[in-house]
């Protein structure tokens, strides 16, 4: 089972930081009296960027774990996770 590699991880980190805090400020606008359309634009600036970091960490998984299992003849393996992946994500 690959691992994100190191650069990437923090980048990812650093990310999901950023995105927790936008929850956060979120969960702010929901307890106070906050206009919905805005509510709404932040909800979408979310998934947004967790979308950013799910196409990062995919990204980083075809280039190292994917790229390596192909290279030792065992990439059918991992191609068909990533067609689980797809249908999910």
């Amino acid at each position: 089972m690959g691992m994100l590699r190191s650069k990437e991880k923090v980048k990812i980190l650093k990310r999901l930081n950023r995105i927790s805090g936008q929850v956060a400020g979120l969960k702010r606008m929901v307890a106070e009296p906050r206009y919905c359309v805005d509510i709404l634009t932040q909800i979408a600036a979310v998934r947004a960027a967790l979308s950013s970091v799910g196409s990062c960490i995919l990204k980083d998984h075809l280039e190292s774990c994917v790229s390596e299992a192909i290279k030792k003849g065992k990439g059918k393996k991992h191609i068909e996770e990533l067609i689980d992946v797809f249908q999910k994500f």
